[in-house]
């Protein structure tokens, strides 16, 4: 027999006839094990079937949720192509908003074409100051015509990136019409509005960048106009330069009457010349309006600021009269004043304007001086302004015309040789009128030798340099005197600003205002000169020539050490600095300050806001000074690195009056007009400076008080909070008078003074009694400390008369 199958726990056995095979356990402990595996078999399918149940549920809930969901992306898609296109539109249509260029450039064709015709038929008359004036408008066309080719530029590539994003979308389009269900009309027909909406905004971004293209077309064409006609240009610059070497005309001597015929053609051609350049001046005006936006504010500053005070000073002390002989060029109501003053400035906000332009400034500077200098100056020296507008108006009458007659000629002399005269007459007594300023006198001997030069001229037939020369001799002697003026306007400004002031601190209006004079005019007399000179190279045409060698002087560099600098950087250090300390200064001049104020007891205190606006003054211009020259940063902090180490060794007290100034002016113990004891010094505050300050005794005598020692030291202000003050006084009575009604009578005198306090009774007391004598001592309040001695004088002297009334002897 062989082994048994190893896992064979039973056999079949036959049971009876019915053949039935069962199956029997052959051990208990096999049947219970079997039993077991049933029950767990039992188990797992129960587990089985419960959780097969959810999964069944969840597997056909899950076919409506994917539709769901595979809907919601779809509209979301379309939703997101809405938006986009929208944003396309939008992008399209400002990108494409090109309406102030087509707006303008038909004016600037126009004025290009009116070039071009004077250029090429009016070459023969044609001016050098004419050939600048078409130079300048070139160069402001040249400028437009620049940055709109730029800006077409800009927005031709915005509009190629527009319809690259109309192509993307149209593919997305197309996607999502793709995955779109039959059923849903919907989605459809919204993604069909949508697909019709791109195409019109297509074929609209398509039309926009066809106008573009023409646009530049248009602009490209005028450009190159622009560059030929700059070429040309400078043709006829070389022309006239070799022509001007040569006489314009045969000498005076030599001429002859000019032909009638050919008079009258030249004549023509200059009229349809000048009503050419009408439009020109018309489209200047047009582009350098912005000039006479800034010239309308500082003329509107100017009026707010005099008429301003003038109120002020007769509602803050209509008791008190203003110095109305250091005001000879001001009125309340400073109309002429503030045309004086924008007239006076406009040359210098168009150095480079057309001559027809700076014509009529010339012209509207004279009126203006004629009627505001009627009103100002003095009958003899407005004589003098007179003969200067009649040389003016004759001179140019004289010499109408591009070739002026045999007969205009002549005149021309007789003109030049009073003007000549003129000018030295008029410049030998300019030193005698104080209303004219130190430089007006050498530039009337400048208009008579300019006068002179233009003479030979015109003897000699070179009638362009003739014109060029008096031209500039009248500008320049009207400039300068329109200079000369303003320089006065605005010292009397300041002028009448520190009257008022020192009217509303209760200090008198009059005062000696000499040497703040003389500081203000040098410094205005110095920006004045330097504007006069512009002007006066700009008429000769030296200013671009000049102009250009002066930049290259300042703005060339130069090495020292590794640091690199340049003259400009040099210059602009210095002045700013000089200013900077200038401008402190000045400061002080607008709140009323005097440099020989002398103590008045009767002003007011005042804050210590100016030495804050010091402050801000002396920082502002250290950092820009340090700005300006140029200097590294890291270099600077070197700098500020020795400083330290300076401080550290040796500059230990002025950095603490430095600093001491500094929280004096914040912690404010007292303030300007204060009166103060320090140190056994007693006075006036007069100023606060950053080092140190200024006290005004009351001899007169300025004490300079560090701040160091203010902030240290022990300081009695007898101001801080009022002006009041105790005062005392002694007198002897003969003890033979009655004591109390003696007390009643010094009550009654004391208190009958307007500057006493009546609200707290004089304190009379007894001393003491020495054989025969009463010795009071009278004690009582007053309402300014600044009047204490000429209180206690007509206290006294009302005591004195009051005794003597009824019969009251002192001792």
């Amino acid at each position: 027999m062989g082994h048994p199958e190893p896992f064979m726990y039973f056999r079949p056995v036959t049971l009876g006839p019915s053949g039935r095979h069962r199956h029997f356990l052959r051990r208990p402990l096999l049947r219970s094990r079997l039993a077991a595996v049933n029950r767990l078999w039992v188990l797992l399918g129960i587990l089985g079937l419960c959780l097969g149940l959810p999964q069944l549920a969840s597997a056909q809930r899950a076919a409506p949720l994917l539709a769901d969901t595979s809907r919601l992306d779809q509209s979301a898609r379309v939703e997101a192509a809405y938006l986009t296109l929208g944003r396309i539109n939008a992008t399209a249509q400002s990108v494409a908003n090109t309406a102030d260029i087509t707006a303008q450039l038909p004016v600037l064709a126009a004025n290009l074409t009116t070039i071009y015709n004077n250029l090429t038929q009016f070459g023969s008359v044609i001016s050098a100051r004419q050939l600048l004036t078409f130079q300048v408008l070139l160069k402001d066309m040249r400028q437009d015509l620049t940055s709109w080719r730029t800006a077409l530029a800009q927005s031709s590539g915005q509009l190629t990136t527009t319809q690259a994003q109309l192509i993307g979308l149209n593919q997305r389009l197309d996607s999502t019409a793709v995955d779109l269900a039959p059923g849903d009309t919907a989605l459809v027909r919204t993604l069909a509005s949508i697909r019709r909406k791109q195409q019109r905004t297509t074929h609209r971004v398509q039309q926009l960048q066809q106008q573009l293209r023409t646009l530049q077309n248009q602009v490209s064409g005028k450009y190159i106009h622009l560059l030929e006609l700059e070429d040309r240009l400078n043709g006829q610059f070389r022309q006239l330069g070799l022509a001007s070497r040569q006489p314009d005309a045969p000498p005076l001597w030599r001429a002859v009457p000019a032909d009638t015929v050919k008079q009258a053609q030249v004549s023509q051609l200059v009229n349809r010349l000048y009503a050419g350049q009408q439009a020109l001046l018309s489209y200047y005006f047009t582009q350098h309006s912005a000039g006479w936006g800034w010239l309308v504010l500082l003329g509107g500053l100017f009026f707010w600021w005099v008429f301003r005070n003038f109120r002020q000073a007769s509602q803050t002390a209509p008791e008190k009269a203003l110095d109305h002989r250091a005001l000879t060029q001001l009125r309340p109501l400073p109309v002429t004043g503030t045309l004086v003053v924008v007239c006076s400035l406009a040359p210098f906000f168009a150095l480079e304007a057309p001559g027809g332009y700076l014509d009529l400034l010339q012209l509207l500077l004279l009126l203006v001086l004629t009627w505001h200098l009627g009103r100002t100056w003095p009958r003899p020296l407005y004589w003098w302004w007179l003969g200067f507008v009649g040389l003016v108006v004759g001179l140019g009458v004289a010499q109408a015309g591009v070739l002026p007659g045999l007969g205009q000629r002549w005149a021309l002399v007789g003109l030049h040789v009073l003007a000549v005269g003129f000018g030295v007459a008029w410049g030998r007594r300019a030193k005698q009128s104080p209303e004219l300023e130190w430089f007006v006198g050498p530039v009337l001997f400048l208009f008579a030798g300019l006068q002179l030069l233009a003479l030979l001229c015109n003897l000699t037939g070179h009638l362009s340099f003739s014109r060029l020369f008096l031209g500039t001799a009248n500008n320049a002697l009207l400039q300068i005197i329109a200079l000369s003026t303003l320089i006065t306007l605005l010292t009397q400004a300041l002028h009448l600003q520190m009257q008022r002031i020192r009217l509303g601190s209760g200090a008198s209006a009059r005062f000696d205002f000499a040497v703040i004079e003389r500081h203000v005019s040098t410094l205005l007399s110095v920006g004045a000169v330097v504007l006069w000179l512009m002007v006066l190279l700009t008429n000769l045409n030296l200013y671009a020539a000049v102009g250009g060698a002066v930049r290259f002087l300042l703005t060339t560099p130069f090495q020292i050490g590794t640091t690199s600098l340049s003259l400009l950087n040099v210059v602009l250090f210095v002045l700013i600095v000089v200013l900077t300390v200038q401008a402190q200064k000045f400061v002080g001049y607008f709140f009323g300050e005097a440099d020989n104020d002398d103590f008045n007891p009767t002003q007011d205190r005042k804050g210590s806001k100016l030495v804050i606006i010091r402050l801000v003054v002396f920082a502002i211009g250290f950092f820009l000074a340090a700005a300006a020259s140029g200097l590294p940063i890291d270099k600077i902090a070197i700098v500020f690195g020795a400083l330290s180490v300076g401080i550290g060794l040796g500059l230990q007290n002025i950095v603490n009056n430095l600093v001491s100034g500094v929280i004096l002016i914040f912690e404010r113990p007292f303030q300007i007009g204060d009166y103060i004891e320090v140190a056994g010094k007693t006075g006036r505050v007069k100023d606060i400076g950053v080092r140190s300050s200024k006290l005004i005794s009351m001899a007169g005598s300025e004490i300079i008080v560090p701040n160091g020692d203010l902030l240290s030291g022990h300081v009695i202000n007898w101001t801080l909070s009022n002006n009041h003050m105790r005062v005392s006084l002694d007198l002897k009575l003969a003890a033979t008078n009655e004591l109390e009604h003696a007390k009643e009578l010094i009550s009654e005198e004391v208190l009958r003074n307007r500057n006493t306090l009546p609200q707290v009774e004089p304190e009379i007391l007894l001393r003491g009694i020495t054989g025969q004598v009463y010795d009071l001592q009278v004690l009582f309040w007053i309402n300014n400390i600044r009047q204490e001695q000429v209180l206690k004088s007509e206290i006294l002297a009302g005591i004195h008369k009051r005794f003597g009334e009824e019969g009251i002897l002192l001792n």
